[in-house]
C-alpha cells in the first residue's frame, strides 16, 4: 500500500515550469510569486493551500508553513527548494535578503487588498506587478494526461447522475436530489462535487445559478440540473434540463432552439474561430428565433483545475483564436422570470481531430422527458 507521506515525484511536469519561466521576459518581471491554488497544483503538483512559489530565471523556491511542509515535500518536485515560513513577513524577508529583484509578478487574482498592501510595504524597492493572466495562460492548453483526468471527471459525474435519476420524481426536494448526486459522485471515485450543485425546478429553473433549495419538485416541473465532479483536481461541468411530463409547444420550441444553437456552435468550431465569434454564432440562432433577450450570460467558459477559467466565450471576449488543447463549455440558455428556464451545456475539447464533446449524455428533447 502506498504511503502518502513518502515523497512520490513520479508524475511531475518540468516542461510546465519552463514554459512559465520563458514568460518572465514577456511579462517584464524578474520573478513570479504564485499563490493561486490551481496554479500551484499545475506547476508543482501541490494539492494543498497556504503556500507560495517563487520562480526566477534560476530558482524554484516553495514556501509554506508547518502545517503543510510534510505534504509539500511529498508532492512538489525534488528539484525545488522547500522553505518553511510562519507569515507573509517571513516570505518577504527571505526575498529581500536573497534576491536582487526589481519587478515581481504577482498572482493578484487570489490576493485580497490587504495582502497586496502588505507585499508592497514589506518588499520595498521590489515592485509588485499584476501577472495573473500570464501565470494561468499555459493552463489553457491541456496535455494528454489532463484530458484523461477530465474524461474521468465527466464519467464519474455522469455515473452519479444516472444512479440518482430514479429519485427525480415529484415529492423530493431539490436539496435532497443534489445531496444524492454528490453522494454518488463520491461513491464513484470523485473527490467532491465540482461546485455547489444546481437543481432548480419549476419557476426556480429560471434562475441561471439556482443552487438546490428546500423546494419540493412538483408534477410537471421543468428541472434544470447543472452538475460536475472533481477528480484529482480536475473538474467536469454540464447541464441537463429534464421534463416531468411532455412539455407544451412553447417549451419544446425553446428547447429545440437552444439545442440548435449549441449544435451551430459545435459546427462553427470546424474552422479557426475566436471566442467572441463563437458566442455570436450561438447567439445568432436565438436572435433568429427572437429569444436572445432571455439569454442572459455568455456562451461558455474554460474548464480544468478550476470550474471557471480561461478562455471566456462571450460578447466581451478578448480577440484571439480558440486553439488546439483548449477545453470549454457551450451552454446556451433561456430564462423566463418566475416561469421556467432551460439550459443545455456540454464540455468541448479542441483536439487534433477537431471539436469533441467530452460529456456524453444525449440531450435531445426525447431523452430529457421523464414521464
Amino acid at each position: 500500500m502506498k504511503n502518502y507521506l513518502e515523497p512520490d515525484h513520479s508524475k511531475k511536469h518540468p516542461q510546465r515550469i519552463e514554459k512559465l519561466r520563458n514568460l518572465l521576459n514577456e511579462a517584464q518581471c524578474d520573478a513570479f510569486l504564485i499563490n493561486h491554488p490551481a496554479n500551484l497544483n499545475y506547476y508543482t503538483g501541490y494539492s494543498g493551500d497556504s503556500a507560495y512559489l517563487l520562480l526566477s530565471a534560476a530558482h524554484n523556491i516553495f514556501f509554506t508553513d508547518g502545517r503543510y511542509t510534510t505534504q509539500a515535500a511529498a508532492e512538489i518536485p525534488s528539484s525545488f527548494d522547500l522553505i518553511r515560513i510562519t507569515s507573509l513577513s517571513d516570505l518577504c524577508q527571505y526575498i529581500k535578503v536573497n534576491f536582487e529583484i526589481k519587478t515581481l509578478g504577482i498572482d493578484e487574482s487570489k490576493l485580497n487588498a490587504g495582502t497586496w498592501i502588505k507585499l508592497r510595504q514589506n518588499l520595498s524597492g521590489k515592485e509588485p506587478v499584476a501577472a495573473a493572466s500570464t501565470l494561468s495562460r499555459p493552463r489553457m492548453h491541456k496535455d494528454r494526461e489532463e484530458i484523461e483526468l477530465l474524461r474521468k471527471a465527466v464519467a464519474i459525474a455522469e455515473e452519479a447522475l444516472q444512479k440518482s435519476l430514479p429519485q427525480l420524481r415529484p415529492g423530493i426536494s431539490e436539496r435532497d436530489l443534489a445531496t444524492e448526486i454528490e453522494y454518488q459522485i463520491r461513491r464513484a471515485g470523485g473527490e467532491k462535487a465540482a461546485f455547489p450543485l444546481i437543481v432548480a425546478s419549476g419557476p426556480r429553473s429560471a434562475l441561471p445559478h439556482g443552487v438546490a433549495s428546500e423546494r419540493f419538485i412538483n408534477p410537471g416541473d421543468i428541472v434544470t440540473m447543472d452538475f460536475g465532479a472533481c477528480y484529482q483536481g480536475y473538474h467536469s461541468d454540464q447541464t441537463c434540463t429534464f421534463f416531468l411530463e411532455e412539455p407544451d409547444h412553447e417549451v419544446q420550441k425553446v428547447y429545440r432552439t437552444l439545442y440548435k444553437a449549441q449544435d451551430r456552435g459545435l459546427k462553427a468550431l470546424a474552422t479557426n474561430i475566436t471566442a467572441r465569434e463563437l458566442d455570436r454564432q450561438v447567439r445568432e440562432v436565438l436572435v433568429e428565433a427572437e429569444l436572445n433577450k432571455w439569454f442572459s450570460h455568455g456562451t461558455g467558459h474554460g474548464v480544468g483545475l478550476e470550474i471557471h477559467e480561461a478562455p471566456s466565450i462571450s460578447q466581451q471576449s478578448l480577440d484571439g483564436y480558440l486553439e488546439q488543447g483548449m477545453v470549454f463549455t457551450i451552454e446556451p440558455g433561456c430564462y423566463f422570470q418566475n416561469r421556467w428556464g432551460i439550459r443545455i451545456e456540454d464540455m468541448i475539447y479542441l483536439g487534433d481531430k477537431g471539436a469533441e464533446k467530452l460529456t456524453t449524455i444525449d440531450k435531445s428533447l426525447a431523452n430529457m422527458i421523464i414521464a
